[in-house]
């Protein structure tokens, strides 16, 4: 049922009705044209959040927005009639999340914020720290995964409540939230009064941990991840790859002459859904000329495999058992026609 507010206007009372949003696209155009719905002075009444928007529908996000301290906001929109508002829409934003830490680079938000921001970065970082500066936090942000998701609807079912609250207090880095805005309109449909409230928060982004190092991530593996990651290693050792080490785990990099290419992320137990390995297929297809064919081909070869699976563009593989002897020999062979393939075309800044 539609709820009402009221106001008072020459000593009359009139009544203000609730009115459902059109629909969810509808919905996405009023907060990226009027980002300040979503109540930054909620989220940190000290240092209330401001909004710089990247846009919308990248990587399949309805908002990806920035605030003052280079955090990622994932922003997923679903109206309260849209039956994936229960449960579904919470494994839609995790997965949206943990594809932006693999496609997105500082160099393709930027390009992003340019195309659709109605802010330049100097209006939208006042007194803040200088460009520079900011996207160096975003960068770390990214590389450490902290972030914020948010999801918003015309009306937050209470088991979506207990399911926010559970993980907003669980999680280490980052913060999930739910944000209820409903809107009202008077008899002559001429004001609007949107009524945003948010649920879940509790608490502001927890401090990083450190960077782990090779002797603590093998402490956060069991038997079956040690096996793996150490027969991994000698491999990247074997054949020139570097490891850029993370809170949870590590990038496989390629280096060549003005960058390392990420071509593999490596999670331990630490991550969120234990310990995992996933392509870059961003980073490979935006830094080095021809990317996105050597990128698909080795995926192509990927995906044959047994246990590989198909994770949005790219692939996953979860480490609950170890490759056998010939799984691996394919897998080597694929990592290192893709590393022959981008030293041979380098970096697009070539």
């Amino acid at each position: 049922m539609n709820g009402k507010i009221y106001k008072i206007k020459d000593n009359e009372l009139e009544v203000i009705h609730e009115e459902k949003h059109q629909n969810e696209n509808n919905f996405q155009e009023l907060l990226s044209k009027y980002p300040d719905l979503i109540p930054g002075d909620q989220i940190d009444a000290e240092n209330p959040r401001k909004w710089l928007l990247v846009g919308r529908e990248i990587d399949n996000i309805d908002m990806f927005l920035l605030d003052q301290d280079g955090i990622p906001t994932i922003v997923e929109v679903k109206k309260g009639n849209n039956p994936e508002i229960h449960r579904e829409v919470v494994g839609q934003i995790f997965d949206y999340a943990s594809n932006l830490v693999f496609s997105q680079s500082v160099e393709t938000i930027i390009s992003h914020i340019k195309a659709n921001s109605p802010l330049t970065f100097q209006e939208f970082l006042e007194n803040l720290p200088d460009e520079e500066e900011f996207f160096e936090k975003v960068k770390t942000n990214l590389e450490k995964e902290k972030m914020r998701l948010i999801i918003v609807s015309d009306e937050i079912p209470r088991n979506l409540q207990n399911i926010i609250e559970f993980l907003n207090n669980k999680m280490e880095s980052t913060e999930v939230l739910a944000l209820e805005i409903k809107q009202y309109t008077d008899d002559t449909n001429v004001t609007r009064t949107l009524v945003p409230r948010l649920i879940g928060h509790s608490r502001i982004i927890t401090p990083f941990e450190p960077e782990l190092t090779e002797t603590t991530f093998f402490e956060n593996l069991d038997n079956v991840g040690v096996e793996f990651y150490q027969e991994l290693m000698d491999f990247a050792s074997e054949n020139n790859l570097e490891r850029k080490w993370t809170r949870k785990g590590f990038f496989l990099t390629i280096p060549i002459k003005n960058r390392e290419v990420k071509i593999l992320q490596c999670y331990s137990r630490l991550y969120s859904f234990g310990q995992s390995v996933f392509s870059t297929q961003f980073n490979i297809s935006n830094e080095v000329i021809g990317g996105d064919e050597i990128f698909q081909k080795c995926l192509d070869s990927i995906l044959e495999m047994d246990d590989f699976y198909k994770v949005g563009h790219g692939f996953g593989f979860k480490i609950e058992k170890n490759l056998d002897e010939n799984q691996w020999r394919e897998f080597k062979k694929i990592l290192v026609d893709m590393k022959v393939k981008i030293e041979r075309n380098g970096d697009t800044d070539k």
